[in-house]
């Protein structure tokens, strides 16, 4: 559904440029809705801050000093810190521009070029890192004779680099309003309405066509692994032992296709509610913009969360997680003994020459 067919883009901008950039007393919140916008402020904020915390964490794991040169491992620390970059900076302005909206303060509408740009260029290239992902999966699992090929260095940053080309290729025209718009709403957040032909085309690229890459390449792993696991259920079933096996698929590389679609499905769950709103209710960017903030709150969660999900699937990334826990706890506990000590000795000191102080007196 194109979202102009019943809503312009002056009903969900107001009637001037100017009119996004009015206090609120020209747009009275009840009390219900100014409660609901505190709450979206506190807890978005709240998930962009615990997110920047748990992708620092989660970047340490995955480019860990023994498992550096992995291929894998640099694609996983790749799509980390988007995600990093993402909880950072792109959600936490929008919260910023939100509250600076609602409580009188001017914002240039055009900033929402360069802005929104960035938003929307971090949601994109993050698809294209997940592609990245899968497709090293998808051969090591289905083409594992060719698998050598593919952990090549170039080959890999070649794929990441035409990712992240593809997508600023995409997004940029959109700046500059050809084929949509970046406008600023009446919230205060940056919107992003690709229309026609070459909105499409955006859209394709950006969500559409990496997430059937992905859904694609994961479907074919599964399979995969099920046919491996049925032969050697059935070659066990003849022999009666397990002298005998057909090859298998190392426990690793199942670990990891696992926690890859669960990275898939939790990315999906959270773009739905945008996907639903933008293309089969506009209308509520008009007549409830407050509710449709906790879009974003959605979309920082698939960032924010995304490490709980290493570390939930995969053995090794969690241990390496409860080692940077006790490593830092360690390191507290010794600042705070060092901090005792440095401070501590001028105290007693001081202690003891009042100490003696006190004594030369009551001797006088």
């Amino acid at each position: 559904m194109n979202w102009t067919s019943n809503f312009s883009l002056t009903d969900m901008i107001g009637r001037d440029g100017a009119s996004v950039n009015r206090s609120t007393s020209s747009s009275p919140l009840s009390y219900g809705k100014y409660v609901e916008l505190m709450l979206w402020i506190g807890l978005t904020a709240s998930i962009s801050f615990l997110g920047l915390l748990l992708n620092l964490a989660g970047l340490t794991v995955t480019f860990w000093k023994r498992t550096a040169e992995s291929i894998f491992n640099l694609l996983m620390s790749h799509y980390v810190a988007i995600s990093l970059v993402n909880c950072l900076v792109n959600f936490p302005v929008h919260v910023f521009m939100v509250l600076a909206k609602w409580y009188g303060h001017s914002i240039p509408p055009d900033a929402c070029r360069t802005i929104q740009f960035f938003f929307a260029f971090g949601c994109a290239v993050s698809n294209w890192a997940d592609v990245c992902l899968s497709v090293n999966r998808f051969v090591a699992i289905v083409f594992p004779l060719h698998y050598r090929w593919w952990t090549q260095r170039s080959v890999n940053l070649a794929m990441v680099a035409f990712g992240w080309l593809l997508c600023a290729a995409a997004i940029l025209p959109l700046s500059f309003g050809l084929g949509g718009s970046m406008p600023l709403l009446r919230t205060g957040q940056c919107g992003f309405l690709p229309v026609g032909k070459w909105g499409m085309l955006v859209t394709s690229i950006t969500a559409y066509i990496p997430y059937g890459i992905i859904a694609g390449t994961s479907l074919t792993i599964w399979m995969k692994i099920i046919t491996v696991q049925r032969a050697r259920n059935q070659v066990q079933a003849v022999d009666g032992s397990h002298a005998i096996k057909p090859m298998g698929i190392s426990r690793r590389r199942l670990v990891v296709a696992r926690m890859l679609l669960m990275t898939t499905v939790w990315s999906a769950l959270c773009n739905i509610p945008w996907g639903v709103i933008q293309f089969s209710f506009p209308g509520l960017y008009v007549t409830d913009p407050i509710s449709v903030l906790w879009l974003r709150t959605v979309q920082v969660l698939q960032f924010g969360a995304f490490p709980v999900i290493l570390y939930a699937t995969n053995e090794d990334y969690r241990k390496r997680f409860f080692v940077l826990l006790a490593r830092s706890g360690a390191k507290k506990r010794v600042l705070i003994r060092s901090l005792n000590s440095t401070v501590g000795a001028p105290l007693e000191m001081a202690s003891n020459l009042a100490g003696k102080s006190a004594r030369l007196v009551d001797g006088d």
